[in-house]
């Protein structure tokens, strides 16, 4: 059991879980298959190009954890061609927008940005318990030294919407967004500067695109956006350590 949960991945599959399940008495049956309609057509595809384009054997659990986020974050309500193929977008984008031989873009938010773009709507059904997703953020943070990741976030993003966009930041905080997505590891980078300045970033243009493009969805946007600096930060945490 303790080398199963090792691997940081199987605690976030653990907890997808376990918000899919509360969110089906509200969501009902098709919500219930929307999701594992995401899941299915993600891991199958990851499976599928790692296997005999990659030549590479091992179980998708990232493209898992894309699926629920996919699934999750869409509106369950839209017609099953969207779902397949904005989860066919989080596997693709992971494997094509590379720098540096690895992908810079969450999979999943890279999807949902694009479907944002369209104007379908992020429902973050997936919140189904804001409670049990601190406790499991929390660990994560802890686990995978990313305090300053959120506290970059933080700085900015409880200022600027407090004191000039006149709404209470905490009643607004996608706290799945800030402890699972953000955080995500192989995307959102490592160290104290490195961290700091990608949270930072991702809490500025969670302002700026509430103020400019009132009533649209910021938390994904500003996470693309963020991730589109990964190269700048990393050649600016190159260059001062």
């Amino acid at each position: 059991m303790k080398k199963i949960f090792q691997d940081k991945r199987n605690l976030v599959i653990l907890l997808l879980g376990v918000l899919y399940l509360a969110g089906i008495p509200r969501g009902g049956v098709r919500y219930a298959l929307w999701v594992m309609g995401g899941i299915a057509i993600c891991a199958a595809v990851d499976f599928l190009i790692n296997k005999y384009y990659l030549k590479i054997k091992l179980v998708p659990k990232s493209a898992v954890i894309s699926g629920f986020i996919v699934a999750g974050i869409l509106d369950y309500r839209e017609s099953w061609i969207v779902l397949i193929i904005f989860s066919l977008l989080a596997v693709f984008s992971k494997h094509i927008i590379k720098y540096k031989k690895k992908h810079i873009y969450n999979p999943a938010n890279a999807a949902l940005f694009i479907a944002a773009l369209f104007k379908y709507p992020l429902t973050w059904s997936i919140e189904s318990n804001i409670y049990l997703i601190i406790i499991f953020g929390a660990f994560f943070v802890y686990s995978l030294k990313k305090h300053f990741h959120i506290l970059g976030f933080l700085t900015f993003f409880m200022p600027l919407f407090y004191f000039f966009g006149e709404v209470n930041p905490v009643l607004i905080t996608s706290w799945f967004f800030l402890f699972v997505m953000l955080i995500e590891p192989k995307t959102s980078g490592f160290g104290v500067l490195r961290g700091f300045l990608f949270g930072s970033a991702a809490g500025i243009f969670s302002f700026l695109i509430f103020k400019i493009f009132p009533g649209r969805d910021f938390f994904v946007p500003s996470l693309f956006i963020a991730n589109s600096l990964n190269p700048v930060l990393d050649w600016a945490k190159k260059r001062l350590s």
